[in-house]
């Protein structure tokens, strides 16, 4: 039995190894190129930017979501769009920003509903690992001892499709929506702007069979609740806004949507914008529930706008 035992943990040391080799130096040319990538060109515009500033904080819907440029134009102050990949899930793009908030900032957080749903949607799936050990290591800095465990499935399924690509059932070249999205494709801000001038696709889901139900995590609350006394202690304002939603999507997730405001003003925290006004016409979305279009963009870009005015006049 004893020599069972020590097989047994030696053949478990083994495939660790060659797991961890696998993250560490087997390359993921998939994603040579791609969207995430641009998590590099949003950090060096992070990191360059002077105080005051304003950074938004998110997931794709933001990258899909904002024109920065005429945000900052209308605020005066340089802006970035940090938003990439729901896939990254809550914590990550909270903890990827907090070294660069300074006094003066304004720090615009818009998690998508989703990310108040799952645990993966909290600590993130299996694209962020990609983006840990394929992209920019340096983001490991962002990742805390709990986030680790949750993510270390991940990880070896990660890993184990590096090693057998044809395994692999993540779309690492493309987006989730079939969108081949490059590197290339966000503009200086870290706005997605390629999809401008093309067609509205159809429309996937952005709740799977899983999240359906109105509960929600805890967790995800506290997340932000932690966030903004940070950013308040930084000397920073922050300011919390709904996603943009499609508007046939939203009447199937009417409770679940009151029920995350509710938990989240019980913590003194609001919507600086109403969710109602942010749950917009099918036409100005563009492939996904949270990724408008053109003019959504315009749209959802001028709310925050006048948002944010309205706020600063009454400070």
């Amino acid at each position: 039995m004893k020599k069972f035992t020590i097989k047994i943990l030696l053949f478990v040391a083994l495939l660790l190894i060659i797991f961890t080799a696998s993250l560490l130096f087997v390359p993921n040319k998939k994603i040579d190129g791609n969207s995430l990538f641009a998590n590099i060109d949003k950090h060096n515009r992070l990191d360059s930017l002077p105080s005051p500033k304003i950074i938004f904080v998110g997931g794709s819907n933001l990258a899909f979501g904002l024109d920065c440029k005429t945000i900052s134009d209308s605020l005066k102050m340089p802006a970035v769009n940090m938003g990439l990949h729901a896939g990254f899930g809550l914590r990550f793009p909270i903890n990827e920003v907090k070294h660069a908030v300074n006094q003066g900032d304004i720090v615009v957080l818009s998690p998508t509903y989703a990310n108040f749903k799952s645990r993966d949607m909290l600590y993130g799936e299996k694209v962020l690992v990609a983006l840990l050990f394929d992209v920019d290591r340096k983001n490991l800095r962002y990742i805390g001892f709990r986030q680790a465990i949750h993510l270390f499935p991940n990880a070896v399924s990660y890993s184990v499709s590096k090693l057998f690509p044809k395994l692999d059932v993540m779309q690492d070249g493309v987006d989730k929506y079939g969108l081949a999205l490059k590197r290339a494709s966000f503009n200086e801000y870290g706005d997605e702007t390629m999809h401008y001038d093309w067609e509205n696709q159809d429309l996937h889901a952005s709740f799977d069979g899983t999240q359906k139900s109105d509960t929600i995590l805890s967790g995800a609350v506290d997340d932000i609740v932690n966030f903004k006394v940070f950013v308040e202690k930084r000397g920073a304002k922050f300011y919390i806004i709904p996603p943009s939603l499609q508007y046939t999507e939203s009447l199937s997730h009417k409770k679940l949507i009151k029920n995350i405001a509710k938990k989240l003003s019980e913590k003194n925290i609001n919507f600086a914008i109403a969710p109602e006004k942010c749950n917009m016409a099918d036409s100005l979305f563009f492939n996904s529930a949270y990724h408008l279009n053109k003019q959504g963009v315009k749209i959802y870009s001028e709310m925050i706008i006048k948002m944010l005015l309205a706020a600063e006049n009454t400070d």
